[in-house]
Protein backbone atom coordinates (compact mmCIF):
# COMPACT_ATOMS: atom_id res chain seq x y z
CA UNK A 1 0.00 0.00 0.00
CA UNK A 2 1.78 3.49 -0.85
CA UNK A 3 0.94 5.82 2.00
CA UNK A 4 2.90 8.38 1.27
CA UNK A 5 4.50 10.00 -1.97
CA UNK A 6 7.58 12.53 -1.59
CA UNK A 7 7.88 15.21 -4.88
CA UNK A 8 10.94 16.74 -6.38
CA UNK A 9 10.04 20.47 -7.93
CA UNK A 10 12.22 21.59 -10.68
CA UNK A 11 11.62 19.42 -13.21
CA UNK A 12 9.35 16.95 -11.41
CA UNK A 13 5.97 18.75 -10.61
CA UNK A 14 6.96 22.42 -12.29
CA UNK A 15 8.71 23.03 -15.82
CA UNK A 16 10.96 26.04 -13.98
CA UNK A 17 13.73 26.30 -16.77
CA UNK A 18 13.24 29.59 -18.44
CA UNK A 19 13.14 31.47 -15.43
CA UNK A 20 15.43 29.89 -14.04
CA UNK A 21 17.69 30.85 -16.73
CA UNK A 22 16.37 34.28 -16.81
CA UNK A 23 17.26 34.82 -12.78
CA UNK A 24 21.06 33.52 -13.57
CA UNK A 25 21.62 35.29 -16.99
CA UNK A 26 19.89 38.66 -15.13
CA UNK A 27 22.72 38.27 -12.32
CA UNK A 28 25.53 37.55 -14.91
CA UNK A 29 24.49 40.59 -16.91
CA UNK A 30 24.13 43.39 -13.92
CA UNK A 31 27.78 41.85 -12.75
CA UNK A 32 29.14 42.51 -16.29
CA UNK A 33 29.21 38.60 -17.70
CA UNK A 34 27.90 37.43 -20.80
CA UNK A 35 24.53 35.30 -20.42
CA UNK A 36 24.85 31.66 -20.50
CA UNK A 37 22.58 29.47 -22.93
CA UNK A 38 19.22 28.27 -20.78
CA UNK A 39 20.66 24.41 -21.42
CA UNK A 40 24.04 25.60 -19.87
CA UNK A 41 22.16 27.04 -17.12
CA UNK A 42 19.36 24.07 -16.74
CA UNK A 43 22.53 21.56 -16.23
CA UNK A 44 23.55 23.48 -13.09
CA UNK A 45 20.30 22.61 -11.82
CA UNK A 46 19.46 20.54 -8.65
CA UNK A 47 22.09 20.59 -6.10
CA UNK A 48 20.96 23.96 -4.54
CA UNK A 49 20.63 27.60 -5.50
CA UNK A 50 24.21 28.07 -4.17
CA UNK A 51 25.31 25.58 -6.17
CA UNK A 52 23.83 27.00 -9.20
CA UNK A 53 24.78 30.27 -8.83
CA UNK A 54 28.47 29.02 -7.97
CA UNK A 55 28.55 27.05 -11.50
CA UNK A 56 27.07 29.84 -13.22
CA UNK A 57 29.97 32.01 -12.32
CA UNK A 58 32.17 29.54 -12.71
CA UNK A 59 34.28 31.19 -15.48
CA UNK A 60 34.67 34.91 -14.13
CA UNK A 61 36.14 36.01 -10.90
CA UNK A 62 32.56 37.52 -9.61
CA UNK A 63 32.32 37.98 -5.68
CA UNK A 64 29.82 34.95 -5.24
CA UNK A 65 28.29 35.92 -2.04
CA UNK A 66 27.13 39.30 -4.15
CA UNK A 67 25.82 36.84 -7.21
CA UNK A 68 23.94 34.37 -4.72
CA UNK A 69 22.38 37.49 -3.00
CA UNK A 70 21.76 39.65 -6.38
CA UNK A 71 20.40 35.50 -8.23
CA UNK A 72 17.76 35.16 -5.41
CA UNK A 73 16.65 38.87 -5.51
CA UNK A 74 16.21 38.51 -9.37
CA UNK A 75 14.42 34.93 -9.07
CA UNK A 76 12.18 36.25 -6.38
CA UNK A 77 10.59 38.60 -9.01
CA UNK A 78 10.12 36.21 -11.18
CA UNK A 79 9.33 32.85 -10.19
CA UNK A 80 6.60 32.40 -11.98
CA UNK A 81 6.70 34.34 -15.15
CA UNK A 82 6.82 31.46 -17.70
CA UNK A 83 7.10 28.20 -14.80
CA UNK A 84 4.12 25.85 -15.33
CA UNK A 85 2.64 22.49 -13.94
CA UNK A 86 3.93 19.61 -15.99
CA UNK A 87 1.02 18.34 -17.72
CA UNK A 88 -1.25 16.11 -15.35
CA UNK A 89 0.38 17.43 -11.87
CA UNK A 90 -3.14 19.77 -10.59
CA UNK A 91 -5.63 16.15 -11.46
CA UNK A 92 -2.93 13.84 -10.58
CA UNK A 93 -2.25 15.23 -6.70
CA UNK A 94 -5.81 16.37 -6.06
CA UNK A 95 -6.80 12.48 -7.34
CA UNK A 96 -3.87 11.47 -4.87
CA UNK A 97 -4.77 13.47 -2.08
CA UNK A 98 -8.49 12.31 -2.40
CA UNK A 99 -7.51 8.42 -2.76
CA UNK A 100 -5.90 9.06 1.28
CA UNK A 101 -2.07 9.13 0.27
CA UNK A 102 0.13 11.90 2.45
CA UNK A 103 1.63 14.03 0.02
CA UNK A 104 5.15 16.34 0.50
CA UNK A 105 7.40 17.93 -1.76
CA UNK A 106 11.31 17.81 -1.19
CA UNK A 107 13.20 19.88 -2.28
CA UNK A 108 16.78 21.41 -2.57
CA UNK A 109 14.76 25.00 -4.06
CA UNK A 110 14.50 27.55 -0.74
CA UNK A 111 11.57 26.66 1.49
CA UNK A 112 9.59 30.48 0.72
CA UNK A 113 10.43 30.56 -2.92
CA UNK A 114 8.70 26.70 -3.07
CA UNK A 115 5.54 28.04 -1.00
CA UNK A 116 5.27 30.82 -3.12
CA UNK A 117 5.54 28.64 -6.14
CA UNK A 118 3.19 25.85 -5.07
CA UNK A 119 0.90 28.72 -3.87
CA UNK A 120 1.14 31.03 -7.23
CA UNK A 121 0.16 27.45 -9.33
CA UNK A 122 -2.57 26.94 -7.18
CA UNK A 123 -1.61 23.54 -5.91
CA UNK A 124 -0.41 24.09 -2.61
CA UNK A 125 -2.87 22.38 -0.83
CA UNK A 126 -2.87 19.73 -1.52
CA UNK A 127 0.47 19.07 0.13
CA UNK A 128 0.71 18.07 4.10
CA UNK A 129 4.47 18.94 3.97
CA UNK A 130 7.00 21.18 2.08
CA UNK A 131 10.44 20.66 2.82
CA UNK A 132 12.91 23.29 1.20
CA UNK A 133 16.76 23.62 1.09
CA UNK A 134 16.63 26.16 3.81
CA UNK A 135 14.60 24.08 6.17
CA UNK A 136 16.45 21.58 9.13
CA UNK A 137 17.68 18.67 7.10
CA UNK A 138 21.18 18.54 4.59
CA UNK A 139 20.26 18.64 0.99
CA UNK A 140 19.09 15.69 -1.11
CA UNK A 141 21.40 13.22 -2.24
CA UNK A 142 21.08 13.29 1.93
CA UNK A 143 17.98 10.89 3.01
CA UNK A 144 17.54 13.18 6.07
CA UNK A 145 14.44 15.06 5.04
CA UNK A 146 12.80 11.76 3.58
CA UNK A 147 13.61 9.74 6.47
CA UNK A 148 12.00 12.79 8.71
CA UNK A 149 8.82 12.42 6.70
CA UNK A 150 8.02 8.73 7.33
CA UNK A 151 8.76 8.83 10.77
CA UNK A 152 6.49 12.23 11.36
CA UNK A 153 3.97 9.48 10.58
CA UNK A 154 4.71 6.11 11.39
CA UNK A 155 5.24 4.49 7.56
CA UNK A 156 7.45 1.77 6.54
CA UNK A 157 10.19 3.17 4.15
CA UNK A 158 8.63 0.61 2.00
CA UNK A 159 5.33 1.95 2.29
CA UNK A 160 6.58 5.30 0.63
CA UNK A 161 7.77 6.73 -2.92
CA UNK A 162 9.87 9.55 -4.25
CA UNK A 163 9.71 10.69 -7.96
CA UNK A 164 12.30 13.19 -9.23
CA UNK A 165 14.21 13.69 -12.42
CA UNK A 166 17.60 14.19 -10.69
CA UNK A 167 20.20 11.31 -9.32
CA UNK A 168 19.80 13.38 -5.78
CA UNK A 169 16.10 12.65 -5.80
CA UNK A 170 17.15 8.87 -6.65
CA UNK A 171 20.37 8.43 -4.22
CA UNK A 172 18.05 10.07 -1.25
CA UNK A 173 15.10 7.87 -2.04
CA UNK A 174 17.83 4.79 -2.12
CA UNK A 175 19.18 5.37 0.90
CA UNK A 176 15.99 5.97 2.83
CA UNK A 177 14.86 2.99 1.71
CA UNK A 178 11.84 4.73 -0.04
CA UNK A 179 10.66 3.18 -3.43
CA UNK A 180 11.88 5.40 -6.27
CA UNK A 181 10.64 6.53 -9.67
CA UNK A 182 12.19 8.41 -12.39
CA UNK A 183 10.24 11.32 -13.98
CA UNK A 184 12.27 10.77 -17.47
CA UNK A 185 10.07 14.13 -18.78
CA UNK A 186 11.93 16.24 -16.22
CA UNK A 187 15.53 17.73 -17.05
CA UNK A 188 17.75 16.24 -14.37
CA UNK A 189 20.47 13.58 -14.71
CA UNK A 190 19.94 10.58 -13.08
CA UNK A 191 23.34 9.05 -13.34
CA UNK A 192 23.54 5.61 -11.88
CA UNK A 193 21.02 5.38 -10.12
CA UNK A 194 18.52 2.40 -11.02
CA UNK A 195 14.87 3.16 -9.94
CA UNK A 196 12.04 1.10 -9.44
CA UNK A 197 10.10 2.48 -12.30
CA UNK A 198 10.77 5.09 -14.82
CA UNK A 199 7.80 7.24 -16.24
CA UNK A 200 6.97 9.55 -19.09
CA UNK A 201 4.60 12.02 -17.77
CA UNK A 202 2.99 12.68 -14.41
CA UNK A 203 0.20 10.88 -15.24
CA UNK A 204 1.36 7.78 -15.49
CA UNK A 205 2.83 8.09 -12.64
CA UNK A 206 -0.68 8.76 -10.90
CA UNK A 207 -1.83 5.46 -13.10
CA UNK A 208 1.01 3.09 -11.54
CA UNK A 209 0.74 4.60 -8.13
CA UNK A 210 -3.65 4.00 -8.15
CA UNK A 211 -3.23 0.30 -9.73
CA UNK A 212 -0.64 -0.85 -6.94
Amino acid sequence: MVKLIAFDLDGTLIDSRLDLAGAVNQMRGSMGLEPLSAERIVGFVGNGVANLVRRSIADSEVDFDEALRRMKAFYADHLIDTTTLYPGVASGVRALRLDGVKLAVVTNKPAAATARILSGLRVAEFFNDVIGGDDDYPLKPEPDALNALAGRYGFSPGDCWILGDHYTDLEAGRRAGFRRALARYGFGDPKGERPDIEVASFTEFVEYIKHL
